[in-house]
């Protein structure tokens, strides 16, 4: 005996894809920071003053930290809503089945079979809510990334931009140079800006570690939640064989 489904599960199993024009902030901001200074690379200027501050290249720094495919990571929260809404429809097939099979077959045999699939029924459509816990979790976490690299960008344009003012500086500082005074008139106008620059980077770092908290966090949901995915899927054990109808 055959039944017509009700729904199309399948039909949910679909490559996910995130719009990044619509459906990032900004329109690509994470993809704008790993590419921060590609376009216009920091003239001797900048690194002149990025090197009265720092020992290091703060722009590839930040590239280092927030390093990943972000995007590919948004289109697994649209995996896992997929993965809801498949078990939704497969369990509304089921109990329309159930229902069906429930109006032509009587018995004890009957009975058990209807428990049993109205059973697994309800156990697949639970498993709607833990896939749509993972697809909340993956939508916070990457809207905390894009909401960090849009801060990030805007603290490293800051210190680059300052760069450019004590880079700048500096060059007036060496022109004196033949004079007692232009060096120390130098150090002393930049001072404050080598200062700033170190403030900002300082609140870049705190962003990125209070991601890195975020994200531990998000890590230990996540296992939580596909641990208990995992159990729903084992418990339920198949049927020890196929059932033979004794008057069949």
């Amino acid at each position: 005996m055959g039944f017509a489904d009700v729904a199309d599960p399948t039909g949910r199993l679909v490559a996910p894809k995130v719009d990044g024009d619509k459906e990032e902030p900004e329109g690509g901001i994470v993809k704008d920071l790993l590419s921060f200074g590609d376009v216009l690379s920091p003239s001797w200027v900048i690194s002149k003053g990025l090197e009265l501050a720092f020992d290091f290249n703060p722009v590839d720094e930040a590239k280092k930290l927030i390093a990943g495919d972000w995007e590919e990571y948004a289109e697994c929260a649209k995996a896992w809503k997929a993965m809801g809404d498949f078990c939704e429809d497969l369990a509304e097939n089921i109990r329309a089945g159930n229902r069906a099979l429930d109006k032509s077959w009587n018995g004890n045999a009957a009975d058990a079979a209807y428990i049993y699939f109205d059973t697994l029924a309800k156990d697949i459509a639970d498993m709607k809510h833990s896939f749509n816990e993972l697809k909340e979790s993956y939508e916070k976490t990457t809207e905390a990334v894009w909401n960090t690299a849009e801060a990030c960008g805007d603290l490293l344009q800051g210190i680059l931009d300052t760069a450019a003012i004590v880079g700048l500086t500096a060059l007036a500082g060496a022109s004196t140079s033949f004079t007692l005074f232009g060096p120390v008139i130098a150090v002393g106008a930049v001072a404050g800006e080598i200062i700033a620059m170190i403030n900002m980077w300082s609140k870049l770092t705190t962003a990125i570690s209070e991601l890195q908290t975020m994200l531990n966090g998000s890590i230990g949901l996540v296992t939580g939640i596909s641990s208990s995915i995992e159990a729903k899927a084992v418990k339920f054990p198949l049927p020890g064989r196929a059932y033979d109808s004794p008057v069949a």
